[in-house]
């Protein structure tokens, strides 16, 4: 069965195809042509299609409030799975070695920066319990390691950040076994924001390792 992973947002759709265990480009859609991608994707049925859209709304996290397991932030329709694209990201990072060794003796958090944006989240046993966006450009060192630092310990409300022109803040329940959450890792494009701040990894192969576990888990 062929396996597709579409990237959507408001500017165009991307469609990738999975060739010798690898996602390969195969055509991209102006959002003026989204019937056509309509069109384009029917031709390939029976398939799997794994959707990315790619926005950038804080609701997305507030699904930490009905259930702590990723799994389940996901809508699925027979062989059709679709998922916010922060969601990729989460899956690769559970599924490096460093993490997903640590996650499993005690509370990690983790950053992921993007274009000044990023998204920083409590994870416990490959569970989240908390997170929050900020963008760097409205932080300055000292503030990004405060709000860190409350936020570890679910001292960070959803106004402070929203006050200090950020996207959002929600923890929920964080176990005490987590003992803080303190080790960190950092997965950013400016690194020179996140001196001193945790450990620098990079997240390979994120469009076939969220595949792999939605298809191992399904």
């Amino acid at each position: 069965m062929n396996t597709f992973y579409i990237e959507k947002n408001t500017d165009k759709t991307t469609v990738f195809q999975l060739k010798e265990s690898c996602f390969q480009l195969v055509q991209e859609f102006p959002a003026a042509e989204q019937n056509a991608c309509g069109e384009f994707i029917k031709n390939y049925s029976p398939a799997q299609f794994f959707t990315a859209e790619q926005t950038h709304n804080f609701d997305f996290w507030l699904n930490i409030n009905t259930s702590h397991n990723l799994c389940t932030w996901i809508e699925k329709n027979n062989n059709s799975f679709t998922f916010d694209y922060r969601l990729e990201l989460l899956f690769a990072a559970l599924s490096h070695p460093k993490i997903s060794e640590r996650n499993f003796q005690e509370g990690i958090t983790l950053i992921i920066e993007n274009q000044y944006r990023f998204f920083s989240a409590l994870i416990y046993k490959n569970a989240i319990y908390g997170a929050f966006e900020h963008t760097l450009t409205e932080l300055n060192t000292e503030l990004l390691k405060k709000d860190l630092e409350e936020f570890r310990f679910g001292w960070l409300p959803h106004e402070e950040v929203i006050r200090q022109k950020g996207y959002g803040s929600v923890i929920k329940n964080p176990p005490t076994e987590a003992e803080g959450f303190h080790p960190t890792f950092i997965v950013c494009e400016h690194p020179e924001y996140f001196t001193g701040l945790g450990r620098m990894i990079t997240l390979e192969k994120t469009k076939e390792t969220i595949v792999q576990t939605l298809q191992e888990n399904n």
